[in-house]
């Protein structure tokens, strides 16, 4: 809900008496993939990133632009998830009225979402650029009596309008400082209607998760980089450059880790969930080779149509990454269709190269050169079930396998 200008200033003076407090920052917290993230309404910032971390992600726009910033300058990214269905507002409150704070708000159910903004793919959906107000102690944020989605860079109001949101909602936060910073911040988010206080639950037993990747020919440990879903809720968790990670977890959690390095074919494990206190999982990756495939058994499709389903944001990226990681691969896309009992009829084909197109289309858009893919319909000819005797293996004849041509 909103507050008044005098009880946001009392709580500044006061400061903040619980919430989230902030880690030390790096440089890759300046960037869309080392977004922090925020789990609590009252989030402190004791400092802030200098600079625009490791890469450039918004650049080259007009100064007068009102939905983006003209270039990043001292920049922190953050990601926070709706807790319920509410009207959400926020405050972000600087420790040092000389500070001028500007932000931008994403959607953040995007698969490669990181990828996407930094070629514009992706576009904000709520910004204040506006000099600070020092009338206001430089506060700015989200209001309900806001106006605009978007005010632009010079004199304007600090509050941009509030969001409509659904709980679970995914959103970024570019918290940018015009100039050098002097202090961090506190970032107060308000929900009207408030969110119903729940009986604290008890304490959840942790799993300790860890991950070691090997050349399948040597055994010997090779760094790679990993994709790993259903660790966290709703989020695919990234990591990179390590031969060996450790992760902390909520116990009986049902993973696919993805595991790619240059050179090498790109490999899934699965794991159960279990109530052991350690996971220990290897990942034995194989060199890339003409002829290789790859069965993308989590691209999943609606029936009968292109459109590919939610579950599939992990199958996706690790693909991204392997491309990436590997920038002289070629593959060819091939799509599939559940058929049983039925000919591979025109109908079959068309749509699974309507969907083998959708997934060369994400690759596409996220920059992956054309001259390095093709894509091709296979209808039911080669369905992993010819006779499905349930909803998960009509699913997964409704697949994508990736074919290397070269490299």
């Amino acid at each position: 809900m909103d507050r008044s200008l005098p009880a946001v200033i009392l709580a500044l003076v006061v400061g903040p008496l619980w919430g989230q407090s902030s880690a030390p920052l790096t440089q890759d917290n300046g960037d869309c993939t080392g977004a922090i993230v925020i789990t609590d309404s009252v989030f402190h910032q004791a400092q802030a990133v200098r600079g625009f971390g490791n890469k450039l992600e918004i650049k080259e726009n007009p100064s007068d632009h009102k939905q983006w910033l003209e270039r990043e300058h001292h920049t922190t990214w953050y990601k926070f998830r709706s807790p319920a269905t509410t009207t959400l507002t926020f405050d972000i409150i600087p420790d040092n009225i000389e500070d001028d704070i500007d932000f931008l708000v994403f959607e953040g159910a995007v698969p490669g979402i990181c990828d996407k903004v930094a070629t514009k793919a992706v576009v904000p959906i709520r910004s204040n650029i506006s000099r600070n107000d020092k009338s206001n102690r430089s506060i700015c944020g989200l209001r309900k009596d806001a106006p605009e989605d978007f005010v632009r860079s010079g004199v304007g109001s600090s509050f941009s309008r509030a969001l409509e949101v659904q709980q679970g909602d995914l959103f970024y936060l570019v918290v940018d400082y015009q100039d050098r910073p002097l202090a961090g911040y506190t970032i107060r988010f308000h929900y009207d209607p408030p969110i119903p206080v729940e009986p604290e639950e008890p304490k959840k037993q942790k799993q300790q998760l860890r991950i070691t990747v090997v050349d399948a020919k040597t055994n010997k440990p090779i760094d790679a980089n990993l994709t790993i879903d259903g660790m966290r809720f709703s989020e695919v968790v990234e990591a990179k450059g390590a031969t060996s990670y450790t992760f902390e977890m909520d116990m009986y959690r049902n993973l696919k880790i993805g595991c790619v390095r240059q050179g090498y074919m790109f490999q899934t494990v699965r794991v159960k969930g279990n109530t052991e206190p350690e996971v220990n999982v290897e990942v034995r990756m194989t060199p890339i080779g003409a002829g290789e495939r790859v069965v993308l058994d989590d691209i999943r499709f609606v029936g009968n149509e292109d459109k590919v389903m939610r579950q599939s944001e992990a199958s996706l990226l690790l693909l991204l990454r392997f491309m990436q990681t590997n920038p002289k691969v070629r593959i060819e896309v091939e799509g599939h269709v559940n058929g049983p009992t039925f000919k591979n009829k025109k109908e079959f084909i068309d749509l699974s190269t309507a969907r083998a197109k959708a997934v060369y289309d994400f690759l596409l858009v996220n920059e992956v050169e054309p001259e390095r893919m093709s894509y091709v319909g296979i209808g039911n000819a080669q369905m992993l079930y010819p006779s499905p005797k349930n909803k998960e293996e009509s699913e997964a004849n409704r697949r994508v396998e990736i074919k290397v041509l070269g490299n």
